[in-house]
């Protein structure tokens, strides 16, 4: 089962972790890690790094980051190959999708998976006009 780990800035990570669980139940191999403001990019890394020994095994482990060009995101690429792959823009539709999908996928597949239903996640609701 491929690992997923949450990396965001502030709490967003738990809190989409914690919205998940609701939704699916509790989840195993799945990590969310909090940048704190005054965060050190190496320590951020090395976070990082342990919760991909913690929930990564032969499938690997995704990387879903809060924003593209953050520290999340720059700490996430560093430590990217074959195995540890790192999603820019996460979302709940995203998370739910990849949870659901994870033990019979591929990191590609799931990385790919995972672009496309945030893509998909997103939608102008517009209200109905009455007549």
């Amino acid at each position: 089962m491929i690992g997923i780990i949450l990396v965001s800035h502030g709490s967003l990570a738990k809190g989409l972790k914690d919205a998940a669980e609701m939704i699916v139940g509790p989840q195993e191999r799945l990590v969310a890690l909090g940048m704190a403001p005054q965060a050190d990019l190496a320590v951020l890394r090395d976070e990082i790094q342990i919760a991909i020994q913690q929930v990564g095994d032969l499938g690997g482990a995704l990387i879903l980051v809060d924003i593209l060009g953050g520290s999340p995101a720059n700490a996430g690429l560093h430590l990217a190959n074959d195995k540890t792959q790192v999603i820019c823009g996460t979302n709940l539709p995203m998370l739910l999708e990849i949870l659901t999908l994870r033990a019979n996928s591929t990191i590609e597949e799931l990385a790919s998976i995972a672009v496309q239903t945030a893509r998909e996640g997103i939608i102008h609701l517009k209200p109905q006009k009455s007549e």
